[in-house]
């Protein structure tokens, strides 16, 4: 059908014989049993009850909206859109088509048309984040609609996503798309590259449209194209029933930190502490934290900034940095980003206690003294310096420098290592465990009173923690 079909929708041969019986019946659907042409407001009208409103609208803008282009390329033009009645079918299903498999330029032009745009205009990052905040509540309803594991196991535990947490989702990725934090468009050509790296986004996308293509009323869901098998929600595991447990996070912050750490670790986070639960202790959080793989730790200080340090190693006591530059510091609250590392330095993580001329505690980014994040072993005191080499776009974790506690978490990241698993920081990979080691906890309180355990001298120097 050529250009033809790009004015009036996809022919038929857009879609295999399975699709198309699988979106008629959602077209059927969303007008109300007929297969004749639907208006934009029992379209919306229906598609709110699936997907949240704002998205549904949006995409209606799209498919009501007659531009003057056959085809989506991004050339000048300067003639207006026209607003259309109603459409057919083959019109209805082409957002569908655009997001599970087309062009670039026609993934654009369905954005820039769906804000209200012009293909060839600069996209307005406020409507970007409005777009990316109701695709964000449209994928955790259907979610919580389909009562996946991965939901139900935050769900359960009070962890849910509010309007404002939503909003800060979307504008951690429009930043991206920010040559400077005042920014408020950006070049097609900005969009082009930024959907190109962006992965959580396309993620949501198309696992919305799969969606709401393929639902076939009363909760019946119809298989439809090749939903992302990505999983950048991570099945919780480990947090125990019968506390007042109230969560630090909510599902938005899990989904933004979860999508930057390695593809192998998204499926799972563990539980390893919570000072709600467990107490106000440094020695009871490293008790839990040493030697449990990938770990993320969650502080909420007193003035309720919320931020993070991903740290890709097993934590273990020592004078010297260890990890590698797969670490990352972000902040959550009352803003969304992840810093990565430069090349600048190998100051991604450090454990020390019981020295009297070194730091005694955790640290994370920069050097003695200014660090990107630091825990003190005098639990509730902490650092988050102005400047912190380590990250890249760094800025203050923390509200004021030195900050106070108010909750901390540490999360397991991935599956639990193995023994022997995990190597250890001198390279030759055997992490032998001592039975010296059973109590991690015991031996921290040592630690933490200046003593030493007489019988470390029993065991060989690399198995010392």
């Amino acid at each position: 059908m050529g250009n033809q079909q790009t004015k009036k929708g996809r022919g038929d041969n857009a879609f295999t014989s399975e699709e198309l019986k699988i979106l008629e019946v959602s077209f059927r659907l969303a007008n109300g049993g007929n297969t004749e042409k639907i208006t934009e407001n029992k379209l919306v009208e229906s598609w709110s009850s699936i997907i949240d409103k704002s998205l549904a609208q949006f995409i209606a803008n799209f498919l009501f909206t007659q531009t003057p282009q056959s085809s989506p390329q991004r050339v000048s033009t300067h003639h207006h859109s026209q607003h259309i009645g109603t459409i057919a079918f083959h019109k209805y299903a082409e957002p569908y088509y655009i997001v599970e498999r087309g062009t670039i330029d026609e993934q654009i032009h369905f954005i820039q048309t769906s804000l209200g745009n012009r293909s060839t205009e600069d996209v307005d990052l406020k409507k970007l984040e409005m777009y990316i905040t109701s695709l964000l509540l449209s994928y955790l309803h259907i979610l919580k609609t389909q009562n996946t594991p991965a939901f139900d196991s935050w769900h359960k535990f009070g962890y849910h996503c509010n309007d404002r947490s939503a909003q800060c989702f979307a504008k951690g990725l429009v930043r991206h798309l920010c040559k400077m934090d005042t920014d408020s468009t950006a070049s097609t050509d900005d969009l082009e590259k930024w959907l190109q790296v962006n992965p959580t986004f396309l993620i949501i996308w198309r696992s919305v449209f799969s969606y709401l293509y393929g639902y076939a009323g009363n909760g019946k869901i119809s298989k439809l194209g090749n939903p992302p098998s990505s999983q950048i929600l991570p099945v919780q595991e480990g947090l125990p029933f019968g506390t007042n447990y109230t969560p630090i996070l909510d599902i938005p912050h899990v989904i933004f930190v979860n999508s930057n750490v390695p593809v192998d670790l998204q499926h799972k986070w563990r539980f390893l502490f919570s000072s709600k639960i467990m107490g106000e202790s440094f020695s009871t959080m490293l008790g839990k934290l040493l030697k449990r793989g990938p770990t993320l730790l969650v502080v909420e200080d007193e003035d309720h900034y919320i931020f993070a340090g991903y740290a890709p190693h097993s934590w273990t006591l020592g004078p010297n940095f260890i990890g590698d530059d797969s670490a990352m510091l972000f902040t959550l609250s009352p803003a969304m980003r992840c810093f990565n590392t430069t090349s600048y330095n190998d100051h991604y993580q450090y454990l020390n206690l019981g020295q009297q001329t070194m730091p005694n505690g955790l640290g994370m980014g920069g050097q003695f003294g200014y660090w990107g994040l630091w825990l003190d072993c005098e639990y509730g005191i902490g650092q988050s310096s102005e400047s912190c080499t380590t990250f890249k776009d760094y800025n203050q974790l923390s509200k004021r420098k030195d900050f106070r506690i108010r909750n901390l978490e540490v999360w397991g990241i991935g599956d639990e290592p193995k023994q022997g698993d995990d190597s250890d920081e001198e390279g030759d990979g055997t992490n032998k465990r001592s039975i010296l080691d059973k109590n991690l906890e015991d031996r921290v309180m040592l630690e933490l009173s200046g003593r030493n355990m007489h019988s470390d001298g029993l065991r060989d120097p690399e198995l010392d923690l």
